[in-house]
């Protein structure tokens, strides 16, 4: 994890976080971006580790994949593990040097040519031509198991995360971009983002709730250029929320991760009925979050999740990417605004 304060190289004292926006150019194009660097508090030397090295270039390649629609890492990885292959096998059907499947897993750029044939994979019928071109150096069992599972894929599939464009494991149906963190939305990680501030917090209201996940998906990609979620947000007058926020905890309650509790003995603020309170119907599976996704979902939780439902909401309304959408519900690009946040400095 980044942190705002370290030993600095250059003296005896320390070094502390600064960044600034900056422009980079890669493959002959210019992208806007917000550069980071520490300095020694006592000399004044300007550095980067090799964390911030990854968080400036990271940047620069998600606008880059966004523009021309290359597949992430993390649906390059998901590609693959649909058709239930490894990394090795994967270089094999298309044509790849043996280990260069793995190194676009690991966030390595490829070629225009290479993205196109990547992207070209994604169509299950596509790759079966791929695969059938290549029988020869696959096994036959493996070959039969690999054709079962691409008429498996062929199906249509009904179920609340394809309804929605957010698919649980696969990433290849929404595209990542500044609106996602650039990562792929994944219903999954917002279920039990929702759950691990729901198990702490008593009677926890959505409108806190937003808040919080709001702060953790944009603290998440100010701190590596991704987000926890992959989920869009908007201004709205209470402050950033996810978008389609009610079909969300809707699917939550269908799916019983969440139980609905209708508070009869209380009547909403605006008096449309009682108050409506939801309730974890287990733990979170935190698992599912990397270290520094664990690590920020904890930090929010204790530097907001205490506070007042009023006070959290007043701290968003001072964040500018809230100022700058809410007149028109817009949606907030965390490229814009991540690096602006006020409330957890």
């Amino acid at each position: 994890m980044i942190k705002p304060r370290i030993e600095s190289p250059f003296s005896d004292g320390d070094a502390t976080l600064h960044w600034e926006a900056d422009t980079q150019a890669f493959r002959k194009e210019e992208f806007h971006y917000c550069y980071h660097y520490y300095e020694c508090d006592e000399t004044g030397e300007r550095f980067v580790t090799p964390e911030l090295a990854n968080l400036n270039t990271a940047q620069i390649y998600n606008q880059y994949r966004s523009k021309h629609r290359f597949l992430f890492p993390d649906q390059i990885k998901a590609l693959r593990e649909q058709y239930e292959l490894t990394a090795a096998r994967m270089s094999l059907v298309l044509d790849l040097g043996a280990n260069q499947y793995r190194h676009y897993e690991d966030g390595e750029m490829p070629s225009a040519s290479n993205a196109n044939l990547l992207r070209l994979a994604s169509d299950p019928a596509a790759f079966r031509r791929l695969v059938d071109a290549h029988q020869a150096d696959l096994r036959p069992t493996e070959y039969q198991k690999l054709c079962s599972r691409l008429d498996q894929l062929s199906q249509p599939i009904a179920s609340y995360g394809q309804a929605a464009g957010l698919p649980v494991s696969t990433a290849l149906a929404e595209e990542p971009n500044e609106f996602t963190g650039f990562a792929t939305p994944d219903f999954t990680k917002f279920a039990e983002m929702v759950l691990f501030f729901f198990q702490p917090l008593r009677h926890l209201g959505t409108v806190k709730l937003w808040k919080l996940m709001f702060y953790s998906d944009f603290w998440h990609y100010r701190l590596t250029g991704k987000a926890i979620s992959g989920f869009r947000y908007q201004a709205l007058p209470h402050g950033p929320v996810p978008r389609q926020y009610e079909m969300h905890i809707g699917a939550m309650v269908d799916e019983q991760l969440l139980n609905r509790v209708i508070d009869t003995d209380r009547i909403r603020t605006d008096g449309n009925g009682p108050v409506i309170w939801y309730a974890p119907a287990r733990p979170s599976q935190t698992e599912v979050f990397t270290a520094s996704e664990h690590t920020v979902l904890q930090e929010v939780l204790q530097k907001l999740g205490y506070k007042k439902r009023s006070e959290v909401e007043d701290l968003s309304h001072e964040e500018q990417a809230w100022q700058d959408n809410e007149a028109t519900f817009d949606r907030i690009s965390y490229q814009a605004y991540a690096y602006d946040l006020k409330a957890l400095l």
